[in-house]
């Protein structure tokens, strides 16, 4: 469920960046919202709320703990920490942290191959080590510093692969120029600084706050909610910019939609996605090793990689979501491979005879 879900989360956000709709104007127009899929992104989130109750009442009836959601706060015995409305407060900083980064993902992922950004999401793991040694004190090892290089040699290779490739292809079916890709590139990976902000934030600011995992996952969709509403949507509207004025026009979003029956089919699977995404991910963390995470990874990315060259090969050659194998992919699958080792380096899947290792094992990776 979890690579399924993942792999569709970036296979229909790319497919409804392609689709069209009659905006406000009457007009045809492609559906390029990347903060709109944003709203829709936090939408899904919300529904680990409900989850996470339905989980609670069929705790309570196997004579399990009591999900905090289901206590009131004022009746919470008065422990050390926190009170439970700080903790849900609390939880509104990371999602501050995830408007942004998700908004900058979003608009990268209008100028690149869906596979690209899906490697590119491998540069988390690089600032936030980083961002850990320099806010957290953290202490990184050899084998640490050797992880981080190859992940950045790796993404070099991809970025690298995606540029001239598009080049020697004309566009490989993206319709995008160099500059667009490096734009698009640029974006992503903006996304992953900030992603990797909010990795140590939660690390820092949540390390009193034991809420059950899908409890942070949907409040963060709350706060992630408001916050679009209240603060980013406005703002984007008043801001000049090409959509018909403005940076994004959101109720021409809403138009496009309202008038396109695949589209709105397109964002609802997306939606889904998006839910049971987070829901599996947290339900299994217990029973995944580091080592089943970053192959899941892997094999998310070459599930994205495989449907855009079926869809290239297979069916239309002309799709704007299908991605044609150049003379420089191999380049790119080098970079996957090397992205992959480093990853397997950094989280001691793989040691490194001749370096040194802590005792505590994972436990002390800057990494959460």
């Amino acid at each position: 469920g979890l690579l399924i879900c993942g792999s569709l989360n970036t296979i229909t956000m790319k497919i409804a960046f392609t689709m069209s709709g009659v905006n406000l104007e009457g007009h045809k127009e492609v559906f390029q919202k990347p903060w709109f899929m944003t709203l829709v992104m936090f939408v899904a989130m919300i529904f680990a709320l409900p989850f996470d109750k339905e989980l609670c009442r069929t705790s309570k009836r196997k004579g399990m703990a009591q999900s905090l959601i289901d206590s009131s706060p004022l009746a919470e015995s008065q422990e050390a920490g926190p009170s439970w409305r700080r903790k849900v407060v609390m939880v509104s900083i990371p999602a501050m942290f995830d408007v942004l980064a998700t908004g900058l993902c979003s608009m990268g992922f209008l100028y690149i191959p869906a596979s690209v950004w899906q490697l590119l999401r491998g540069a988390e793991m690089v600032f936030a080590a980083l961002f850990a040694v320099i806010f957290l004190r953290r202490r990184l090892w050899c084998f640490h510093w050797l992880g981080v290089a190859l992940c950045v040699v790796g993404i070099i290779c991809v970025g690298l692969a995606s540029v001239w490739g598009d080049s020697s292809a004309g566009g490989g079916g993206e319709g995008s120029s160099a500059g667009m890709l490096l734009v698009g590139m640029g974006l992503a990976l903006g996304g992953q600084v900030v992603q990797a902000a909010q990795v140590v934030a939660e690390e820092w600011l949540l390390k009193d706050c034991d809420l059950p995992g899908l409890q942070i996952v949907g409040f963060e969709g709350v706060w992630g909610f408001l916050i679009m509403i209240c603060v980013a949507f406005p703002i984007l509207y008043s801001l000049p910019g090409d959509d018909y004025g403005h940076v994004e026009d959101e109720p021409d979003a809403f138009a496009m939609i309202a008038s396109n029956q695949h589209l709105f089919g397109m964002l609802a699977l997306y939606t889904f996605s998006c839910a049971t995404y987070n829901m599996s991910g947290i339900a299994v963390t217990g029973a995944l090793s580091s080592v089943h995470r970053v192959m899941l990874e892997a094999f998310r990315t070459s599930i994205v990689w495989i449907f855009g060259l079926t869809v290239h090969y297979c069916f239309d050659p002309t799709s704007p979501f299908g991605e044609a194998w150049t003379s420089w992919s191999w380049l790119e699958v080098c970079g996957f491979l090397v992205l992959m080792l480093g990853q397997a380096v950094y989280g001691e899947m793989l040691k490194v005879p001749g370096l040194r290792y802590p005792k505590q094992g994972p436990g002390e990776q800057p990494m959460a």
